[in-house]
């Protein structure tokens, strides 16, 4: 069980590099089918003033910008993947409001995962992208790296924030192919006792017997929250385990969820510590 149709998200040119050296060291290795997306407006609307008519020298340049933006990620995707020596296909998309991830939707419905990267917004000049689309909407799970675009060479060690939700189940199933390739694999549970779907005797060992018949070793470690919220919580786990990927779900019901649990999604999603897969 492996990765074999990755999607990357390419918001800039930025990506390029990260995401596609990612997509080699994901289980499947260099046997897979990458899909490299960017999306840019497929319109602009500037009015002049006083007398509101389309401002056609501004619009010009716009398309025109949008064409190279276009052109520099589709270029510098296609010459890293040969370099690769990877199979890829190259996606430009034009939506009305040109965001790459929900112009990626139709794509990453088809595909095993969607990669991305989490730019940093003080030193890159790019919008950024719509990844609860991708989330929510695209059925496949997300693997989100920090601003940096690190992954390991080889993901060796993993922590899988478990509180016995549909949507945790669901990150955990997708992440296999990298619990079984994994060497350590931890499972953190935060205030077991306030967890609405954690009633066994002993919570977390259910998923460890059952993640052991995959040839996954993993233990089982539960934590208290006290004055910290549970997002700080499972960052400082993972800093501790020297981990290379946390694995969680995403709340479906993000407001309420957000209210009741601390907003653990909003925060990875606004900032992952490590290179983050996330489903729901």
């Amino acid at each position: 069980m492996t990765y074999r149709t990755i999607l990357a998200v390419l918001a800039s040119e930025k990506d390029v590099e990260p995401l596609t050296t990612a997509a080699t060291r994901l289980p499947g290795g260099r046997d897979i089918h990458l899909i490299g997306c960017h999306g840019e407006p497929s319109q602009f609307v500037v009015l002049s003033a006083p007398i509101d008519v389309p401002d056609v020298a501004t619009l010009t340049a716009l398309y025109e910008q949008a064409d190279s933006r276009m052109k520099s990620v589709g270029d510098a995707f296609t010459a890293a993947c040969t370099r690769e020596g990877l199979s890829y296909e190259w996606r430009p998309v034009r939506s009305p409001g040109g965001d790459s991830a929900t112009s990626a939707l139709t794509t990453a419905r088809t595909a095993d995962i969607t990669i991305v990267r989490q730019p940093d917004t003080a030193a890159e000049d790019v919008a950024v992208p719509n990844f609860e689309s991708l989330l929510y909407d695209g059925g496949r799970p997300v693997l989100i790296l920090p601003a940096d675009g690190r992954i390991a060479e080889a993901v060796s060690r993993v922590v899988i924030a478990w509180d016995g939700s549909r949507e945790a189940s669901r990150a955990v199933q997708d992440a296999l192919p990298f619990l079984k390739a994994a060497k350590d694999v931890e499972i953190v549970i935060v205030d077991a006792e306030k967890q609405p779907n954690l009633d066994a005797p002993e919570p977390g060992a259910d998923l460890a017997a059952s993640l052991s018949r995959h040839g996954v070793h993993a233990t089982v470690t539960k934590l208290s929250r006290g004055s910290r919220s549970t997002a700080q919580v499972i960052e400082e786990q993972v800093v501790a385990a020297n981990a290379d990927l946390l694995v969680m779900g995403a709340y479906t019901h993000l407001k309420v969820r957000e209210w009741l649990f601390g907003g653990v999604t909003r925060a990875f999603m606004d900032k992952v510590p490590v290179a983050t897969l996330i489903s729901r």
